[in-house]
């Protein structure tokens, strides 16, 4: 058995710790779950045992240890990135070759064999699959007799392959020896080894002011070994051209100016020279970058007009689709413009972006994640390109970290850090989940590590998504997206360490003790460990804000059925009354709808035969409801055609939120024009019902 990288890092984390390590303290050092931790403490018990060696040893309420034995005999041969033991994985054996042929004139396959440790074999099969991710970019990879592999084509195509190279490098933190194998083989021949990409980052560091805006470590990191590479092109001869209008558009930047800084600063300590072609290059990509802090006042009418426009009626159609009303709605305008900025260069230019948290916000945020995808149209227009999940995704957490903005009057308790490189959507998200879970909690800064480890700060409490050492603020560390395990151990946290006692008993240690009374429990840490994360996956947490379904809110007693209505107003009315029966709204709320029809128009005809009345849940809303009047006749809410309805969908929301899994259902159900169809011509509240449930069901 041969342990793969991930695991031979845990065990040298073990190895090195004079003391217990906490799981929770692994899961951020290795960037993975918990659950990860526990799966490959397995993995590497396994191992342990293959070798005659003592297993990881778990102590109570403080960590994982490895026994002295088995310290003593791997003490010689642990953990050493080229170590007999280290395998590297399919992908990045396959990145490093990409790398190496891209930033090599030319490359022998014994080099690439020696750099993999794989077979002549299977290197073959690899640049064979490169020769057609190659190929797709336009580039040719060939074998030239005596001299080895050489990549041709045009130069912007070779850059953006090395680009996105970088960006998957680092999308995979635990690839550390690939980072330092890429940053090797980039770096050019005149520059000191020791230099690396110090200099580079000090440099960018300087222009940060500069440019209005705060890198992230790992931006930091990357933009340092793309320029690293871009010099080492260029020292290959190999010089990007871009187009006259595209220099022009890019030398109207302040990121021009940075780039400009940079390059002065490099030619003076570096036998280099940057044509004008390289300093809009590499505008391009500080533009691109994904930053911790933006200041959006730096930026040129020519910079923001167009996207200012984008983001307002991404924001408008949002507020139009979810039924919501952002309060600080230019905040949140500022907020989606400093994100959008950056993401709107990389689209444009084809640059990726490292999103490990893509798949997950989806999972999560799923109702959120679909009214983004609705209003993300406006943004693809612009650009004149789709929007990638990746993207679609991060913008999906400015929306939600908004979401949560009520201006709510809570006396402070705690003042909390938040320390997170996930960039500003991110951390806005975190920001909100951590102040919803803990009462009397004000997150007064987010900052980046180097931020954080730079300067005193004044706090509380430090939630941090990265591994930082707890000096005399205590830390808690915190993924970027908080599950309901993770929120029972935040509020676990919080309890030991400000000695306050939790509002009720926590279930886990509740079904642990009744447990006990009548069985025996012969691994006490993990039967907990097991019920906690059956029901995080059965169960909602009491923190958590639970979303009926559309099922749920649209039952047998809210459906009705009526030939036609006098008036738009009396359909409103009628239709709300099934709510008003259930004291889920007051009589006031029905009038408020009103007044907005004849206010604002009837902007609540959302579509050809359906209209959807609301009002703010302070207009008279006592709990979540759903009510639907179907009529045989349309009724008219203006002179026009487009705005007679014949479904009259009354909303009453009691925040930002609940209603948005119902709405998303619902949004999927008056999509389909066959099954609005089937409910304008039912007979009985019984069809309308199975339409809904064939709804929930796909």
């Amino acid at each position: 058995m041969v342990l793969d990288k991930r695991r031979a890092h845990l065990l040298s984390i073990l190895n090195q710790s004079t003391a217990p390590v906490p799981v929770q303290e692994l899961a951020f050092q290795m960037n993975v779950s918990s659950r990860t931790v526990y799966y490959d403490v397995e993995q590497i018990n396994d191992w342990l045992s293959a070798q005659d060696l003592a297993l990881l040893e778990t102590r109570h309420g403080k960590g994982l240890c490895l026994p002295e034995s088995s310290r003593q005999h791997l003490e010689s041969a642990v953990m050493d990135v080229g170590g007999w033991h280290y395998q590297l994985s399919k992908k990045e054996r396959t990145l490093l070759i990409k790398a190496n042929v891209l930033l090599q004139q030319h490359v022998s396959m014994s080099t690439f064999m020696d750099l993999t440790h794989m077979s002549r074999g299977t290197v073959a099969k690899v640049i064979a699959a490169l020769k057609r991710e190659f190929e797709q970019a336009g580039l040719t990879l060939h074998y030239q007799k005596g001299t080895g592999y050489k990549v041709d084509g045009a130069e912007d195509a070779q850059r953006l392959m090395l680009l996105n190279l970088v960006v998957d490098a680092f999308s995979h933190p635990e690839w550390v020896t690939v980072q330092n194998n890429i940053q090797d083989m980039a770096l050019p021949s005149f520059v000191p080894p020791e230099d690396n990409s110090r200099v580079i980052k000090r440099l960018l560091f300087n222009v940060e002011e500069q440019l209005g805006a705060t890198f992230t470590d790992e931006m930091a990191d990357m933009l340092a070994l793309q320029m690293l590479m871009m010099v080492k092109r260029m020292e290959m001869n190999r010089f990007v051209k871009l187009q006259p209008e595209e220099k022009e558009v890019l030398k109207q930047t302040d990121a021009c100016r940075s780039a400009s800084a940079i390059t002065q600063e490099l030619e003076r300590i570096w036998p280099v020279t940057f044509p004008e072609d390289e300093i809009c290059f590499l505008t391009m990509n500080l533009l691109s970058s994904k930053v911790q802090h933006n200041d959006i006042s730096r930026y040129s009418e020519r910079e923001s007009d167009g996207l200012r426009q984008v983001i307002h009626q991404m924001i408008e159609d949002f507020q139009i689709y979810s039924f919501v009303v952002f309060d600080d709605r230019r905040g949140l305008e500022e907020n989606l413009l400093s994100h959008i900025k950056p993401a709107y260069y990389r689209i444009k230019y084809g640059v990726k972006v490292t999103n490990e948290l893509a798949q997950t916000i989806q999972e999560t945020y799923a109702d959120l994640y679909h009214l983004t995808k609705r209003v993300i149209k406006h943004l693809e227009l612009f650009i004149g390109k789709p929007v990638p999940d990746e993207e679609t995704a991060y913008i999906t957490l400015h929306f939600g970290g908004w979401l949560n903005k009520e201006k709510k009057a809570v006396e402070t308790k705690y003042r909390g850090i938040i320390v997170c490189e996930n960039g500003i959507g991110t951390s806005n998200m975190l920001r909100s989940q951590l102040e919803e879970l803990i009462a009397g909690l004000r997150i007064t800064a987010i900052l980046s590590k180097r931020e954080y480890q730079k300067n005193r700060h004044e706090a509380d409490i430090v939630f941090s998504t990265n591994y930082v050492k707890a000096s005399e603020i205590p830390v808690i560390h915190v993924p970027a997206i908080l599950n309901n395990y993770e929120k029972e151990r935040v509020i676990q946290s919080m309890n030991q360490l400000f000695e306050t006692e939790p509002a009720d008993r926590s279930l886990p240690a509740a079904l642990m003790d009744t447990i006990q009374k009548y069985a025996t429990i012969h691994q006490k840490d993990l039967l907990q460990k097991e019920i906690m994360m059956m029901l995080d996956s059965l169960h909602t947490d009491r923190k958590e804000l639970r979303k009926p379904m559309l099922n749920e809110l649209l039952t047998n007693d809210t459906i009705q059925l009526q030939d036609q209505s006098p008036d738009w107003q009396e359909a409103i009315r009628t239709a709300a009354q099934p709510l008003i029966n259930r004291a889920s709204i007051h009589p006031e709320y029905v009038e408020a709808m009103i007044t907005n029809v004849k206010e604002l128009g009837p902007y609540i005809v959302i579509a050809p035969g359906i209209a959807i009345p609301h009002a703010r849940p302070e207009s008279g809303v006592e709990q979540l409801g759903m009510s639907l009047l179907k009529l045989d006749e349309p009724v008219a809410f203006s002179d026009k055609e487009k705005h007679k309805a014949q479904l009259i969908i009354i909303l009453a929301a009691i925040d930002n939120q609940t209603h948005l899994k119902a709405l998303a259902q619902l949004t999927e159900l008056l999509s389909d024009e066959q099954a609005v169809d089937q409910m304008i011509q039912a007979a009985s509240n019984e069809e309308i019902l199975q339409l809904i449930h064939q709804t929930i069901e796909v």
